[in-house]
């Protein structure tokens, strides 16, 4: 199998035809090692759970579940635009 390496900024991509991952038993939410060894890129499953499904992430009321202290916004000035933002 050969395979196209397009590069996009400071990134490369690479396709895949859909079969090698079907056979990988591997889809497209799962989280991979992505490494460099002996000078072959290795692709593999990680042992880290799908972050779409990853059920041992705390939510923002779990960081803050207990929390007395106040909380007072903080106005910050930007500056004047210098380009095309709405303000």
């Amino acid at each position: 199998m050969t395979a196209t390496i397009k590069r996009v900024d400071d990134s490369y991509i690479v396709r895949f035809p859909a079969s090698i991952f079907d056979k990988a038993n591997i889809n497209e939410s799962e989280v991979m090692q992505v490494f460099e060894e002996y000078g072959r890129i290795v692709i593999q499953k990680s042992d880290v759970a799908t972050v779409a499904n990853d059920a041992s992430r705390t939510t923002i009321s779990e960081l803050f579940e207990g929390y007395e202290g106040e909380y007072e916004t903080v106005k910050i000035d930007w500056g004047t635009p210098v380009g095309k933002e709405i303000w």
